[in-house]
Parts: structure tokens; sequence; C-alpha cells
């Protein structure tokens, strides 16, 4: 069974005169133990203003001794410095800035602390400056250094979060003021393994979705410091919160005045107590944030009153609180649970809500309703990270219903992403998945029902990737190289001005998650990539390739008929309109293999989900689709024939594309 250890360190107490006095570590350094003990079930040592050579010696036995499955975290709050020649160092309580070296602890002995653990999964957070800004406010004491290149190492599932970059401070608050609250980027850490980095609503918060929401904060706080991650031979993804509502979290019984207000035979008296319940979950205490939601699932299951029933049910779906407490989630929600609704106003104008139903009574009275024959026009917001450039008309339909058959999509239907991609609707509603005579794992054929999405309408190419890549939220690419082509332009393939149009490869299934998320997106589902490529809205049949049934070298680049290649490497996205799926997607066929959402599971079709399915809970590897440039069977490209890689593979023919709920 997995163990969680965490070793907290912070230093707010300093011996020399050259350290600044911090405020922030200690405060920061109770909080995050107590949450990593009650939320994520850490076993958690606090070491608080102690000397370089407990620090030290409590380092090493955190590392030591420990077995391959076990997660270690390990976090430091207080003064970074760098010596003269370059190298990083944590200040502890007796480091003297003069004899750095030889009373503070080096980068380098974690990491070969971490080097040499036998532990797989290793999460390092330092929220530490490391630049020498001026600002007050600030951290800084002496120079900067690439943490990257410090913490660099051997390591196997090694990642590194980070309160900056190379070259900037941490910010603590207004010292001149008193204030004495977290620093900005440990406030957001904490914040987001209480349930606001659980942006996917499973009930699991991973370090991704943690740095992911931490970042997005911080930015916005403070413009001037820019956290960064770095991950080093990750494979699948470290998971940090299991369950929002952990069973170590003991409830605290809430005020008997409270209760009176709950009880009350009024309503108006108990919609005050229901207020009061809401202002705890809000709160740090997180004994009575679990008496609240207990609580409040009571009200939201019994109470007389159906609109006090509905406002405790919709904010605990809010937080994404539903069920017993404490109950482990089953799998991820489905990626895409947004319902269409109509609704008059006081005006008499008829608007459209766009609506996220987690309750079983909201999910009944959906499914229940007759959607209207011809849907009113709708105003609709773009998910975050897409510019809708058309208002778009996806009303829902219960699965045993067809949608209105549909035609392909003209160019007034595109959307656009915020990293320039065109983005194609793909309506909702069912289609066949799966075929016979072929692959074992493609039986047996069944049918799916999908909400509307949007898909990239091609393959994310290298100068889109290399956009994330400077923003610090994406990994290089593993090699820049291609197979022919940068060594007939004398150049590298990624990083090349000539190639920005190209597909970006050498990207793994975390990295290419990660792309998505930071424009806004996500990976396609198995189902909503065959979708996409193969199926014909309009004929209600489906296609052996995105363009139909007969293949050669004009509709795809793969390896072609006879074993001749049709190019013999990468060509740039939308190189082949002739190829194009019925709803316009592009590249769906050869080039690049993509990476998809889903793990892989050669019977999984036999136990599929007829709505939305998002594949197995489980599994070593990953799917990928499509096919490439070397695929040297037509069966190989065909939209229904399904491959896998482990999630850390990289190649020179494998890259990914995104999608998105429609709005």
């Amino acid at each position: 069974m997995t163990s969680k250890y965490a070793l907290v360190i912070a230093n707010t107490e300093y011996q020399d005169p050259n350290f600044a006095k911090l405020t922030a570590p200690g405060k920061d350094a109770e909080e995050f133990a107590q949450v990593l003990r009650d939320l994520a079930g850490f076993e958690v040592e606090v070491l608080l203003n102690e000397g370089e050579s407990k620090t030290s010696r409590a380092i090493g036995h955190f590392f030591k001794d420990r077995k391959h499955d076990d997660l270690l975290l390990l976090y430091f709050s207080g003064h970074g410095v760098r010596s003269e020649q370059g190298h990083l160092f944590l200040a502890a309580t007796d480091t003297e800035l003069n004899i750095l070296e030889a009373s503070s602890v080096p980068a380098e002995f974690i990491t070969k602390s971490m080097n040499a653990s036998r532990s797989q999964r290793q999460v390092l957070i330092l929220d530490c400056c490391n630049s020498g800004a001026f600002d007050y406010g600030s951290k800084s004491v002496g120079q900067s250094m690439g943490i990257a290149i410090a913490f660099e190492g051997n390591g196997f599932g090694r990642v590194v979060l980070t309160a900056t970059d190379a070259t900037q401070f941490a910010w603590e608050g207004d010292r001149v003021r008193g204030n004495t609250q977290k620093s900005v980027f440990t406030h957001f850490l904490i914040e987001g393994l209480k349930g606001e980095a659980d942006q996917d609503g499973n009930g699991r918060i991973t370090v991704d979705e943690l740095y992911d929401y931490a970042y997005e904060k911080v930015v916005r706080v403070t413009p001037k410091q820019t956290p960064s991650r770095w991950a080093y031979r990750e494979r699948g993804e470290i998971i940090l919160v299991e369950n929002l509502m952990h069973r170590n979290v003991k409830p605290v019984p809430l005020s008997s005045g409270l209760l009176d207000l709950l009880s009350h035979p009024n309503p108006k008296v108990r919609k005050d107590g229901i207020e009061k319940l809401i202002a705890l979950l809000d709160g740090g205490n997180l004994g009575l944030m679990r008496s609240a939601q207990e609580k409040l699932q009571d009200i939201a299951d019994t109470d007389d009153s159906y609109q006090l029933r509905e406002l405790a049910g919709r904010e605990l779906r809010k937080r994404g609180w539903t069920g017993p407490i404490g109950a482990t989630p089953v799998g991820p929600k489905s990626p895409q649970p947004f319902f269409w609704f109509n609704a008059k106003i006081v005006t008499g104008i008829t608007v459209a809500f766009l609506v996220l139903f987690l309750g079983a009574w909201g999910i009944y009275k959906l499914l229940n309703a007759v959607p209207p024959a011809t849907p009113e026009p709708v105003q609709s917001v773009a998910p975050t990270g897409v510019v809708a450039t058309k208002p778009l008309q996806t009303p829902a339909f219960p699965p045993s219903e067809h949608p209105p058959s549909s035609i392909p999509p003209t160019e007034e239907d595109l959307s656009t992403g915020k990293d320039g991609m065109p983005l194609i609707l793909v309506p909702a509603g069912e289609f066949t998945m799966g075929s016979d005579g072929n692959d074992a794992d493609e039986r047996p054929v069944h049918t799916i029902y999908l909400d509307a999405f949007l898909i990239d309408k091609t393959e994310v190419t290298n100068a889109m990737y290399a956009e994330c890549v400077k923003s610090k939220r994406c990994n290089p690419p593993r090699a820049i190289t291609s197979i022919t082509q940068n060594a007939a332009n004398d150049s590298f393939y990624y990083g090349n001005p000539a190639f920005d149009n190209y597909p970006v490869v050498y990207v793994s299934w975390i990295d290419a998650k990660a792309y998505c998320r930071w424009v806004g997106r996500r990976l396609p589902t198995e189902a909503e990539w065959e979708k996409a490529a193969s199926w014909d809205d309009e004929q209600k049949t489906k296609r052996q390739y995105p363009w139909g049934n007969t293949i050669d070298c004009s509709y795809a680049n793969f390896y072609g008929k006879g074993n001749s290649l049709c190019v013999g490497d990468t060509t740039p996205v939308g190189n082949y309109p002739e190829g194009a799926s019925f709803y316009g997607v592009l590249d769906m066929a050869g080039n690049v293999w993509e990476w998809i959402a889903d793990r892989y599971a050669p019977e999984y079709y036999g136990m599929s989900e007829f709505r939305n399915p998002i594949g197995p809970a489980s599994g070593d590897t990953i799917v990928r689709r499509g096919g490439s440039f070397l695929t040297g069977r037509a069966v190989g490209i065909r939209s229904s024939d399904r491959d896998n890689l482990p999630p850390d593979n990289t190649s020179h023919n494998l890259g990914f594309r995104c999608a998105v709920d429609a709005p």
C-alpha cells in the first residue's frame, strides 16, 4: 500500500542580520502541514526555525529507507540564496552569509538525497526567492539561479514546484503595514488542496492541477511573480489528494445557536442558518467545514422547503461535494456534464443558462424534460481560453432521442482558442464506435452518446507549443530533431521558423495535457476523437477513414501503398484538405499519432458507458490514435484503429490535439 510522507521546513528567525526576518513561513508551515495531514492523508513532520545541522539531518532521514511506491513531499519556506559560484543554498536560522556554503543546506545535497531514495514519487515545493529584487515585501537576499538546474538529477517521477522563476522574488505581503498573512504562493497551494484545484471535479487533486491553480492565481495577484514547474522522468499523474473531505477530518460540533436557526419552523429563519453554514465552508477550520458540509447535505436531502433544498444542494455542487461524507469518488466524472435549458425572466426575454448539474435530482429532471423542437437563439459564454466567434446552439437531447441532422460547419461556426487554434464544433448525438473484422480491441461495435464539444482543427504546432514552453507551463520537447527535414534544412525541427507550422513531436502524455490545460482545453476522449474522425452526421454512417472509404497519398501522409513513403516525415498541419472529416477536422489520419485522454484497456468496449465514456479508471498505458507518416498499413490509419503507449513515451511521430466542452 502506498504511504505518503511530508517534511515541512520553515524559517522565520535568522541570527545573521544580513537576512531579513520573515513573518509568513511559520504560519505557512502550520496550515500547509494541517492540510496535508487532514485532507491529503500525509504523515507530516514540521521543522520550524532549526539550524543547518538539524535541517540537513532531517532531510537525509526523510529520503532514507523509503519504499518504491512511497510519495515523498518536501516543502521549504524561507530564504534561498545563490553563492558567488552560482550554487543554490537554502538558509537555516544559523546560516551566515559570509560562510554560506559551510552553514546552509546546498541544493546539491537535496538532489543527492532524492537520487539515492528508493521512492519513485517525489515532490519538492520551494517557496523562496531566487533573485536580487529590492521591492519592499520581498524576501530577496542574494542573486538568483535556475532551480531547474540546481535540482536536476536522475530521479524518477520527480516534480519541482517553485514560487518564482529564476529571476524573481517570492512575495510575502506588506511587512511595513504589519501584514502577517501567508505568502501568496503557499496561500494558493493551501486553497487549491482544500478543493479549488480540483478543476475536473473528480474528487482528486494532482500535482499538475495544484500547480495550474496556484499559477493562475499568483500571476493574477502579483504579476511580478511567476511560479515555475519542472518534471523529471515523470510517469503518470502524481495524486496528492484522493478525497476532498478526507476521513481524517473530525467534525467540530456546530453552535447551538446555529442549530436553532436551522431547525426553526420558519423557512426564512432556516435560510439565515444555511447562509451561515455556507460561510463556514469558506473558513479555515476543517472540522467546521466538514460539519457544515454534513448539515448542508442533510438539508439538501430532507428539508421541507424545495427552495432551501436547492440552495443547500447548489452550494455543495459548486464545490464538487456530493454523496456521503468521506466517500471516495468512483472514477472521474463525465468530461461534459453540461446541459442547456431555457428559462423565462421577468422582462419576458428568453435566455439560456449553462448549468452544471451534479446532483441526481438535477440530472433526473433534465433527462426527463422534453427539449424544444426549435431551440431559441442563445447567448453563450465560451470556456476559458476559447473566444467564441458565433453563439453556439446546442440543446440537450435525452440518450434515447437523436438530435436533428446537422450539416458540415462553415468558417462562421469556428471558434478560436487562445493559442490561435481553430476549433471545430461536433454536435451532440449518438454515433457508432468500434469496428468488426479488424483488431479484437475494436469490438464490440457499440452506440455512444456524446454531448457537444469543440476539437482542434489540426494537430498542435511547434510554434504553439513553444509559447507554452516560454510561459514555463510546458516542458520542452525531449528532442528537437526530425527524421530528415532538419538535416535537409541544416537546422533543427523544433525552434526552427521553417517548421513552425508542423506538428510538435517528442511530447509525452503528461506534457500534452499540460499544454491543453494552459490553453483552457483538454485532451479529447477516445470516443470524442473517433466521432470527430469517422462519423457522417448527415448519413448517420461511419466512415473507414475521415474522408471516406478509399485511401491514397492525396488524403493523408502515411506510409503509402506498395511500401512506398508518401512523404517520409511530418508535413505542415492542414496540408491535406481532401482528407477532412465530415465535420471539417484535418490530419486525423497519418502525419503524427495523437495522444488521447483515456487510459487503454483492450476489453473496454465491452463495458463502456453509453453516455460520454471516459475510458477505464486505471491502466499502465494511454490510447493514441490516427497513425503517422510511418504507418505501413492502410488499416493502421483507420479511424477505429487503437494503439497505446506508456504515458512518458515520446517519439518523432507522436503529437496531439486538444478539445473542450461546447459552450
